[in-house]
């Protein structure tokens, strides 16, 4: 984006030639500009065109004199003739017939010349050194600024000289066509619109049509459109125009840009009338070709093309609004069958296929990948509900199916926290500080309360059989000696009760039958190490909802999840794929009702109690956003960082004066207090977190 190339790891000879062909392509644009002081002809063509000095200079243009003079001046500087070849090859007719050099710049760097011939009987107006590629970016794109409004002009002259008179964002086309490669290059230097300004002769109008379907292709839904006339009437180019009216005229015109709907439908209405008085065969054929321009725009979109349509054919027509509207849903409704049975028969087609060689899971995946999607296809059966009336008894009948939120064993401030239904809670905290323990103690706690209910919880970060021991510990919430931890994994080994502290060995086997006899055995409690992919996940956690008496699902952590391998990789960052997966996640959260509870790591901003801020969870930004419940905490056994004002505040309000204490503070609570804190217990040896007064029993 800044225009630098950086050197190949592997072949540093790569890196060099560059360097050593940009050296030289610089030094013969000094040339050339050195040159035009001595061309009259070429000064007097410039200035012509109502170019000053200083436009001139700054332009970069340049004049050619000849090939020979051209390479021996670069042999002067050191280069040798195949050097010189290799980098500049110069095709015949540079030098003699097209002698005017403006500098092909692209991202920074420049890439060659185009050569310009002044003589208006010249058989080529543009040639161009050999090697450049005009149709993977732009002429003169560069990192985009202000409001990212890319404007796109034809000639490499217009879009020097409206950057040198004080207008951002112009490139030129360096072309016939706009192309895939010039777009998605104009995206990653951030292009956020797309204004065309380009001939509106009838070739022209085929390119701005070419243009529009490829731009909107890649993704870019804000496409305007310039039509650029003289004082008498005459279609001309930037250039000509900011000569004949001015830069101030020239950037009016920009923000009277149609949107490209507008614009499309105005060539319409041109080729109709142009032929004067419609007949009703016409008319149809007007309308057909107007409501196929509706396809593809976004709902808001469509709603100011309508007001364009009745404002500008309307009354000709004898169309009202409503009546518009109606025929395009009616037309975009008959295409959306169409296309569904189509889609439908080729899924039938292959997912037999799969079935008759025996590859019945295969079948039921494929299904599964493609009949959502089929099934949007025809919106009229998908949305229908939108418009019918809700029934008090389907009201009554749905919230006595509802699962209530679970009381999650712990009280903030004056009230017990509660896991929504259907909804993400989200318990963070910045690194080591225990979000797999909150985690275990929370799933304890749902599993103890609700009896009739099954709680999972999924570990992305440790075997299922340690989190299981760590769970039985908090369990127990004993003191069986100096390493709870290792005298469990001890005992797992190898069964024997030797290091257990001898006032608990008898105590500790009741609890731990216990433990499995009542939360194990019977599923109310299940810990699974998971390396699923959140796909595989959320259809995991639909069979468990669908096949047990599933309560609530914990997640250990939520930024271990990963999109499915070679799916949704255009999201340009972890954090997009991140935002995909928490979407994803609410939205099963309210397909079936459940509590969904994930833990999540802070970013290495956050140093204290006073840092924990909900925008400040580690690579997901969304979080924040798409979470109904989000609860911040900070173990006091970690030593604070930050302002001396901040340390200060801490001591004051004694968040820390215990350090076998959790400090927990509610972040986001959809519907309910934001602010709350309360210091937990933590016995770090037994892993148990609980409120001081012992609230959960």
């Amino acid at each position: 984006m800044v225009g630098l190339t950086p050197p190949s790891q592997l072949e540093p000879w790569v890196y060099k030639n560059f360097v050593k062909r940009q050296s030289l392509l610089e030094e013969a644009n000094s040339y050339f500009i050195e040159s035009l002081k001595g061309s009259k002809s070429i000064k007097g063509y410039l200035t012509s065109r109502g170019y000053t000095q200083e436009d001139i200079d700054t332009m970069e243009l340049g004049f050619i004199p000849n090939q020979e003079s051209l390479y021996k001046q670069l042999e002067s500087k050191g280069f040798s003739k195949e050097e010189i070849k290799e980098g500049l090859n110069l095709t015949n007719g540079i030098g003699s017939t097209n002698r005017l050099s403006i500098p092909f710049r692209s991202g920074g760097n420049l890439k060659g010349f185009v050569f310009r011939a002044t003589e208006e009987d010249a058989k080529m107006k543009y040639l161009n050194s050999t090697g450049l590629t005009r149709g993977e970016s732009f002429f003169n794109i560069s990192s985009l600024k202000g409001d990212k409004d890319l404007i796109v002009v034809e000639g490499y002259l217009d879009a020097l000289i409206c950057e040198t008179r004080g207008i951002d964002n112009v490139v030129g086309l360096g072309g016939n066509k706009v192309t895939s490669e010039q777009i998605k290059d104009a995206i990653r230097r951030g292009a956020k619109k797309i204004t065309l300004c380009l001939d509106a002769d009838k070739g022209g109008r085929e390119g701005i049509a070419q243009a529009i379907k490829v731009i909107l292709g890649e993704g870019v839904n804000n496409v305007y459109i310039v039509s650029l006339e003289s004082s008498n009437g005459e279609k001309v180019d930037p250039d000509s125009f900011i000569k004949e009216k001015g830069v101030e005229a020239f950037k009016k015109e920009l923000k009277k840009a149609l949107p490209y709907y507008g614009y499309l439908l105005e060539i319409i209405r041109q080729k109709y009338y142009e032929m004067g008085e419609l007949s009703l065969k016409d008319r149809d054929n007007l309308l057909e070709e107007a409501i196929e321009i509706s396809e593809n725009l976004t709902p808001f979109e469509r709603e100011k093309y309508l007001d364009f349509f009745i404002s500008n054919l309307g009354d000709s027509l004898g169309v009202s609004r409503e009546s518009l509207s109606a025929e395009i849903i009616r037309l975009e409704s008959a295409r959306d069958k169409e296309a569904q049975e189509k889609e439908f028969k080729a899924l039938l087609y292959e997912a037999t296929d799969l079935h008759q060689k025996g590859d019945t899971k295969g079948a039921l995946e494929l299904f599964n990948a493609r009949l959502k999607s089929i099934s949007l296809k025809d919106k009229t059966i998908e949305f229908s509900g939108l418009l019918t009336n809700t029934t008090e008894a389907e009201i009554r009948d749905r919230q006595a199916e509802k699962v209530y939120s679970l009381d999650s064993g712990y009280k903030i401030g004056k009230e017990n926290l509660l896991l929504p239904a259907g909804a993400i809670s989200v318990f963070t905290a910045p690194t080591s500080h225990g979000k797999t323990s909150f985690l275990i103690n929370l799933a304890l706690n749902v599993a103890q309360k609700y009896p009739g209910k099954q709680a999972y919880l999924f570990s992305y970060e440790e075997d299922a059989d340690p989190i299981l021991s760590y769970a039985l510990n908090t369990y127990l919430d004993l003191p069986l000696s100096g390493n709870n931890r290792r005298v469990l994994s001890h005992y797992f080994k190898t069964g024997s009760t030797e290091y257990i502290k001898s006032d608990y060995r008898n105590t500790f086997l009741k609890g731990k039958d216990s433990f499995f006899k009542e939360l194990i055995h019977t599923n109310r409690l299940n810990i699974k190490y998971c390396n699923y992919d959140s796909e595989t996940l959320i259809e995991a956690i639909r069979y468990l909802h669908k096949n047990t008496d599933l309560g609530a699902v914990f997640i250990d952590y939520f930024q271990l999840l990963n999109l499915p391998q070679g799916k949704y990789k255009t999201y340009g960052s972890r954090q997009e794929e991140l935002k995909i997966i928490c979407q994803d996640l609410k939205d099963l959260a309210v397909e079936t009702g459940l509590p969904i509870v994930l833990g999540a790591q802070f970013n290495r901003t956050v140093e204290n109690h006073l840092q924990l801020f909900a925008n400040r969870i580690g690579e997901a930004g969304d979080i924040e956003r798409i979470a109904n419940l989000i609860v911040g905490f900070w173990n006091n056994r970690f030593s604070v960082g930050g302002s001396d004002a901040e340390k200060k505040e801490i001591v004051n309000r004694s968040l820390n004066a215990d350090p076998d204490t959790i400090f927990a503070t509610i972040l986001k609570n959809r519907g309910g207090v934001v602010g709350d804190y309360e210091i937990l217990t933590y016995t770090g040896n037994t892993g148990k977190i609980k409120n001081k007064d012992e609230f959960f029993s």
